[in-house]
């Protein structure tokens, strides 16, 4: 079953800041594989947090997203390229 995504403000900001396209297509690239099976990645919450904070790194990227019933929620992308 595939999720919808929801991204938020500071990872819009991060998109619009990175290289080129192709750094864009890499993120998006990952956020696709993510949308596939969100909680195939592991859960990085601090500890007593409630709320759930998974990551997720490609070759050159990362995101930080949260699973929502259908969505999965991008907080924070990475760049490392």
């Amino acid at each position: 079953m595939g999720y919808g995504v929801v991204v938020e403000e500071l990872a819009i900001e991060v998109m619009a800041q990175l290289p080129d396209d192709r750094a864009r297509q890499e993120v998006m690239a990952l956020v696709e594989v993510v949308r596939m099976d969100p909680r195939a990645w592991p859960d990085v919450r601090d500890p007593g947090s409630v709320e759930e904070i998974r990551e997720a790194f490609g070759r050159r990227c990362w995101i930080q997203f949260t699973p929502r019933a259908g969505a999965i929620e991008v907080r924070d992308i990475g760049w490392a390229g």
